[in-house]
């Protein structure tokens, strides 16, 4: 049998122990964590002018990196866009779709969020504006190839090769999309869409109070409000906001995204009419000058 010392019953030694063994570790441990585990983030995405193939590209990718960051775990669109391209917008509609089954995406429009831009807003959980927003102009604006005319030294395998086929069937084309575009905001909203197919078809752009009224947004709330919702909605208590455009881009363009400061909206720019579109379909509203 062992002599006691009496060290081994020394209440030094077991304060020692007991900070080596378990203090320690613990400190260490809530030190390390953040690196470890990264505090949780609500991304943003800010959605501004047109919808086209670059801003598409950019707005997808910001997307992906959303999935792809364990550490986010919702998504706020800001939106200040007329709209755009409707290939493009469909595209940006079918991605939010995708990260929709992943975290909660929460849609926030400020000045504007017309045709295409309302379009990937519908693909979201839920859509807040402002009283003043405008929004809504859920519809189709083609620009008409020329009329077709017979070039006697072009030959072609059929009489529309040339044109892509007639005005009058870019005007049905308009049509369907125009369809399919009023029935992704029904799918969307759901039980909460009040106006009717045909008063949607008419491509009114409204204010936030009407746009409520319809069913189009869920309600009149700032952006740190829908940053909060998309919080909320995501289970989350501590976070972070963080812009995932300097995140995404940062290897490009060596910004760690500390010095970011989102950019300013041109409201001059925003509104202006485009210029020199080529013939195709649109998700985009226009302000037509008075005639």
């Amino acid at each position: 049998m062992v002599p006691d010392s009496g060290m081994t019953r020394s209440p030094l030694r077991l304060i020692l122990i007991f900070i080596v063994v378990v203090i320690v570790p613990l400190t260490t441990g809530i030190y390390a964590a953040p690196s470890v585990v990264p505090a949780p983030k609500v991304g943003v995405i800010r959605l501004y002018y047109e919808i086209f193939d670059l801003s598409a590209a950019e707005f997808k990718a910001q997307l992906e990196y959303a999935r792809n960051d364990p550490a986010i775990k919702a998504v706020v669109i800001v939106i200040n866009s007329p709209g755009g391209t409707a290939n493009d917008s469909e595209e940006m509609y079918l991605d939010v779709l995708k990260t929709r089954q992943q975290m909660p995406i929460v849609a926030s429009i400020d000045f504007l969020a017309a045709s295409g831009a309302y379009y990937v807003a519908a693909a979201t959980d839920e859509i807040y504006a402002k009283p003043g927003s405008a929004v809504g102009s859920i519809g189709v604006i083609t620009f008409l190839p020329d009329a077709v005319f017979i070039e006697e030294d072009l030959l072609t395998t059929g009489p529309y090769k040339a044109f892509g086929g007639t005005r009058d069937g870019f005007t049905r084309r308009a049509e369907t999309l125009k369809d399919v575009f009023v029935s992704a905001v029904a799918a969307g909203r759901g039980d909460r869409l009040v106006g009717s197919f045909e008063e949607l078809a008419r491509a009114e752009i409204y204010d936030g109070v009407r746009a409520q009224e319809l069913g189009l947004i869920d309600g009149m709330i700032s952006t740190q409000e829908a940053i909060a919702r998309a919080a909320e909605m995501a289970g989350l208590r501590d976070y972070e906001a963080v812009e995932l455009y300097p995140l995404t881009f940062a290897d490009e363009e060596g910004d760690t995204g500390l010095a970011y400061r989102p950019p300013q909206l041109d409201l001059e720019r925003l509104w202006a009419m485009p210029a020199d579109l080529p013939p195709g379909m649109y998700y985009r509203y226009m302000e037509l000058p008075n005639r």
